[in-house]
């Protein structure tokens, strides 16, 4: 069986059994302080060259002005990543930020170009802290293009409680370049060794694009209607240093197994027939730019586990881990062993293998790969 993202990346002249690649990623991150105004700017520079070809970018991350002219007030403006939500492995109430990358969430995400400000109350009871952050995100004069629908001043906000033991936030993002959307989170510490956390959004007016069947493969977009996402998870620390995540996410946003099915059905038939229209139709690229169908986790049901052993049998600066996702919609998953090894200064190394198991017409068995073997070598100065 030949993948579907396979197909959609190579022809058949240029078929191949393996793909081979080299990526370098370059991050500046600066800070200026004078009195309460404060100046940081993170840029991202990335390039990679495998049998696809090469590809380069280069990204300003983050250029953000912050002035605090008291403890518990400080004022933004600029380019900012937000990091919203307690989830590990996804956000569904990160309604102002880029997708993360559910296999790797501790990367650095661009941000939008925002104003805001966040003002910070502590108090003596059962509530003990309250912290509101209202921010607007413009789609006009040439910002946050990718954002949505150009020509409007978004509206969000974030509302912080922390209530004896356990955070909330409750979200929002105004109808405009994105429609309404609506949200609550929260984080809890049963025990100092056990964490339960949950995301709930509420999407108004979303639409889901269906596709036509083979030959003529057109989205369709379906008439809008009101979705719901949540995620529950919990975390757990044993004795021996090991911590579990386990976390169930409901994408209300993502495609049905039918119409995910469609999208597999479409790609294979124009590639056995050689209908090179219908393949460029579905835009190729990387993680979500190739479009709803063929992004990262595009469906409705998920599972995520992780386990992350610190320091196994006092070897200093290794920790092994795994992590797995599930489709429950097409009970297709991957699984990735990894190593990690920070011992020596300023580097950080990570070697990482991801199988990818599933049937045909199913996500993981339609990923551009079968097989990965990944080695990261990060280098802080």
């Amino acid at each position: 069986m030949i993948r579907c993202l396979y197909q959609i990346d190579f022809s058949e002249e240029d078929e191949q059994a393996s793909v081979e690649g080299l990526s370098g990623i370059l991050e500046l991150e600066g800070r200026y302080n004078k009195g309460i105004s404060t100046l940081l700017f993170r840029t991202h520079s990335e390039g990679v060259w495998d049998n696809l070809g090469s590809e380069q970018d280069h990204s300003l991350y983050e250029a953000l002005l912050s002035i605090q002219p008291s403890v518990g007030f400080a004022a933004d403006t600029g380019k900012k990543a937000y990091r919203w939500g307690k989830g590990v492995a996804w956000n569904p109430v990160a309604f102002v930020e880029r997708a993360k990358d559910a296999a790797n969430p501790d990367l650095a995400r661009e941000g939008y170009w925002t104003a805001g400000f966040d003002w910070i109350k502590s108090f003596d009871g059962p509530l003990q802290t309250i912290a509101v952050t209202p921010l607007v995100v413009p789609t006009n004069g040439g910002l946050n293009g990718d954002f949505g629908e150009e020509g409007h001043l978004n509206f969000a906000g974030k509302i912080y409680l922390l209530y004896r033991d356990t955070d909330f936030d409750f979200l929002f993002l105004t109808d405009g370049s994105r429609s309404a959307s609506y949200g609550f989170d929260f984080a809890n510490n049963i025990s100092p060794n056990f964490e339960i956390h949950g995301e709930f959004a509420y999407i108004t007016n979303f639409e889901h694009i269906e596709i036509d069947p083979y030959p003529s493969c057109r989205g369709r977009r379906q008439d809008p209607e009101d979705v719901v996402s949540y995620l529950g998870g919990l975390r757990y620390r044993t004795e021996q240093d090991i911590t579990y995540t386990l976390e169930y996410y409901e994408n209300g946003t993502g495609n049905s197994r039918e119409q995910q099915k469609r999208y597999y059905q479409c790609v294979h038939a124009a590639w056995e027939t050689g209908d090179s229209a219908v393949l460029d139709r579905f835009p190729s690229g990387r993680g979500d730019d190739r479009g709803p169908f063929a992004k990262s986790n595009p469906m409705r049901q998920y599972l995520h586990f992780r386990a992350i052993w610190q320091e196994p049998f006092n070897i200093l600066y290794f920790t092994p881990g795994l992590q797995a996702f599930y489709n429950l919609d097409d009970a297709s998953y991957s699984i990735a062993p990894e190593l990690n090894y920070d011992g020596l200064e300023n580097f950080e190394f990570r070697l990482r293998a991801t199988i990818a198991v599933g049937d045909e017409l199913s996500e993981w068995g339609e990923k551009l790969y079968e097989d990965r073997i990944e080695l990261r070598v990060r280098y802080y100065f």
